[in-house]
């Protein structure tokens, strides 16, 4: 029994020295690139768009009545206006036939026209306008996909001496993140090229209506906000998404994240002390697989590990518990024990679909020998 623990002060003695004459560096060599672009905005595009289709197919009209004195031959129709207003103007009375009809030298001609210049017209005039802006530019931004690639290349050089026996390291290692994301947000099932083109093809198609035909013709000025809260604004519900865009674009900041970071430096912190942990790690294994003792078992370079690792948890945390690690300890066991038998059950499907494929050939073989006989 005093020859065990003799031998266990002995391991933790050698360990320390180990660790005491260690002269490491980890140099870290780092390439890092991150697109991140707000997709946001497509959905509430796509989301308003077809409530400004049912406004451009139904335009808001209303009816100008143009009034003109006019000789009596070139007046168009005579309505009740026109007669009321020549009660009102006898001076446009040429004479008065002797069976009493009135016959007129100049008469009101009312003319009555259709127009779409309408306050509400010209609001979503001047929401497409800005839109078709708001949709080149950020096109634009956010031209690509969204991605993240983290180069990073490690070299670890270390050396220590335990009881004159000297030790060396030296490791290299290439570690690449890539993650990209072509679907431009979450739920998408078209990638970001297909939804910006349909978009364009919709927000392209608008420019074509009578709406937008008749009043880019006639020069109509832009609304300015706050917006007018019209009875069709307020009651409408294609009217109040218009709104809502409207609002939406006025007030839109980038969520864009775009970060590049290109640095060589030598880390003197947590990840050089796992490198330097798994130096020691790699020497006490090495140490008991060499070691002709018989008494130094699997279960021993096993514990001395265990030992070890809990000793830098310990060092990490100081309020941790034993209760804590072994619910660390048993949900890693959980999933390595589930790893286990995902890669056991795939095994075994491999080995069951080789055996159909042979016994399938060899069913093959016999019909055809058969046939030839």
């Amino acid at each position: 029994m005093d020859r065990e623990e003799d031998k266990e002060e002995e391991v933790l003695e050698e360990d320390d020295l180990f660790l005491h004459n260690l002269n490491s560096t980890l140099f870290v060599k780092r390439d890092y690139d991150e697109k991140q672009f707000d997709y946001e905005w497509m959905e509430i595009l796509e989301d308003t768009i077809p409530y400004i289709d049912n406004i451009l197919r139904n335009p808001k009209r209303f009816i100008i009545n143009e009034e003109e004195i006019v000789k009596v031959e070139l007046a168009r129709k005579v309505t009740v206006e026109s007669v009321i207003h020549l009660t009102q103007h006898t001076n446009l009375i040429q004479k008065i036939e002797d069976n009493g009809d009135v016959k007129p030298s100049k008469i009101l001609n009312i003319n009555k026209e259709e127009s779409m210049d309408t306050y509400e017209n010209r609001f979503i005039y001047t929401l497409l306008n800005d839109l078709r802006f708001f949709f080149e530019q950020r096109t634009k931004d956010t031209s690509g996909i969204s991605y993240c690639l983290d180069k990073r290349n490690l070299a670890y050089e270390a050396n220590t001496k335990v009881y004159g026996e000297d030790l060396k390291i030296s490791l290299n290692v290439s570690d690449v993140t890539k993650n990209v994301n072509d679907h431009a947000g979450d739920s998408a099932t078209m990638s970001y090229a297909d939804r910006i083109k349909k978009l364009k093809t919709q927000i392209d198609g608008f420019f074509g209506t009578e709406l937008m035909q008749i009043l880019g013709k006639l020069h109509v000025s832009p609304v300015r906000s706050p917006i007018k809260k019209t009875n069709v604004i307020l009651k409408n519900p294609n009217f109040r998404k218009a709104e809502a865009l409207w609002n939406y674009l006025q007030t839109y900041q980038s969520k864009d994240k775009k970060e590049k970071e290109k640095r060589d430096y030598f880390d003197k912190g947590v990840l050089k002390d796992e490198y330097d942990q798994a130096f020691l790690m790699a020497f006490i294994a090495n140490r008991n697989y060499m070691s002709s003792s018989t008494s130094t078992t699997e279960t021993n370079i096993m514990n001395q590990m265990i030992q070890r690792l809990i000793d830098n948890l310990l060092e990490t945390d100081l309020e941790l518990t034993e209760d804590k690690i072994g619910e660390m300890f048993d949900k890693q066991l959980s999933l390595m024990k589930e790893k286990n038998a995902k890669r056991t059950k795939r095994i075994y499907q491999i080995m069951d679909e080789r055996l159909d494929y042979e016994n399938k050939s060899m069913r093959d073989l016999v019909e055809l020998f058969g046939k030839e006989a």
